[in-house]
């Protein structure tokens, strides 16, 4: 249940997947369980930036889930769309969205812990 769970998180076709050898799912729930937990801590991240903006649990709480499911969405369709082919340079065109995607959500997550980690020196 929680492979299947990960294979929809990957965006892999699930009819296509079950003729395949169980090497290549366990791949795709890999790729799938990438997307489920970056989006996880994009969501704690947030909520917890909000949280120190804010100081209301509720609002935080809500545009954290918010901003979660925008980068698990984002995050799912730039994993489902990248396809092999035969150029390295039209592989690399394709991955350059993912990486931007990644060095956005690490400075979202890692900025508030930051500031919680030096909050006395800060101070």
């Amino acid at each position: 249940m929680l492979k299947r769970f990960f294979l929809l998180c990957s965006g892999a076709d699930l009819d296509l997947l079950q003729k395949c050898a169980n090497g290549e799912q366990n791949k795709y729930a890999g790729i799938g369980a990438t997307v489920f937990f970056t989006a996880l801590m994009a969501t704690i991240a947030s909520a917890y930036a909000l949280y120190t903006v804010f100081d209301n649990m509720y609002t935080s709480v809500f545009f954290g889930i918010v901003w979660g499911l925008l980068i698990f969405n984002l995050d799912r369709f730039i994993v489902s769309t990248i396809k092999k082919s035969e150029s390295k340079r039209k592989e690399l065109i394709q991955v350059l969205p993912r990486l931007l995607l990644a060095m956005i959500i690490a400075i979202v997550i890692s900025k508030p812990l930051e500031l919680k980690i030096f909050e006395k020196e800060i101070n």
